[in-house]
């Protein structure tokens, strides 16, 4: 049997061997109960679709991608930050707080499905994203100055327009393996959500960019923590309003765990597609 801390000893190295990890990750979540599993099962499902991307499966029968091995090293880093993440309360409890706040709402079940969404994707997204960015594009040699940046920035944003097409079948799943009712706000909105949401992903994903390239200017281990540190801040800024407790919200929040589903033990995870 799994055992978590194995999960949160996992790096994956591409996306061939981060998508095994994140299915190991989330049987065990599913397991257990666990409210965990509900941002690393959207964070899977985009997996999949940038795999889909990559080797030019389903829909996706032309290349989008001017290096897909780079995109499928940066997802290797992705996920790599995502299972440390898991160990963030053995780590300074000024750091990381993004993360500190999502993994300890779902882990004491305060959280509605959006909630435990939401916080997750501004952790990863506003966190460690532009960390992730920045080794691999250390590891592919590529400095602030480097004339591949253009088609690197360019494969990161086609990532960007994967995640908006992803949103859909993210929020379908999550309303029928966790409840939280995210299906009945989308038809509500009639695809403003889509549009709000994509704009938004778009927006943080695009300052995600220019973070990465400020880690690549940093000259010592000093100025490295001056972007990490600014990261950390904006990211628990973020998530202190998404985890939002006031009395005006309460009823909100009420009926989003009402309506939410305790036993993920029938949950069946979709796999990679084939060609």
């Amino acid at each position: 049997m799994t055992d978590f801390d194995s999960i949160t000893a996992q790096r994956p190295a591409t996306i061939e061997e981060a998508i095994p990890c994140m299915q190991v990750a989330l049987r065990y979540f599913h397991e257990r109960n666990d409210y965990r599993a509900v941002f690393l099962r959207a964070y899977y499902i985009i997996t999949l679709n940038v795999h889909s991307a990559i080797h030019r499966y389903g829909d996706y029968k032309n290349p989008i991608f001017f290096d897909a091995d780079w995109v499928s090293v940066q997802a290797g880093h992705f996920a790599s930050l995502y299972f440390k993440s898991l160990t963030t309360f053995e780590r300074d409890a000024e750091s990381e707080r993004a993360w500190k706040l999502a993994h300890r709402m779902a882990e004491e079940k305060t959280s509605t499905v959006l909630q435990d969404l939401l916080l997750g994707l501004n952790a990863h997204i506003n966190y460690d994203l532009a960390y992730g960015t920045f080794l691999n594009l250390r590891q592919h040699g590529d400095d602030a100055g480097h004339l591949l940046l253009p088609r690197r920035k360019f494969d990161h944003d086609q990532v960007n327009n994967i995640l908006v097409r992803s949103i859909p079948q993210i929020a379908e799943t999550l309303t029928r393996d966790y409840g939280g009712g995210i299906t009945l706000l989308r038809n509500t909105l009639h695809g403003l959500d889509i549009v709000l949401t994509g704009t938004g992903l778009k927006h943080y994903r695009e300052r995600v960019w220019w973070s990465a390239v400020s880690y690549l200017t940093t000259t010592d281990e000093e100025e490295l923590n001056l972007v990490h540190q600014k990261l950390d801040w904006e990211s628990a800024q973020l998530a202190k309003l998404i985890a939002d407790k006031s009395v005006w919200s309460l009823p909100v929040r009420r009926l989003g765990r009402a309506i939410r589903k305790d036993d993920y033990s029938g949950v069946i995870l979709e796999s990679p597609a084939a060609a």
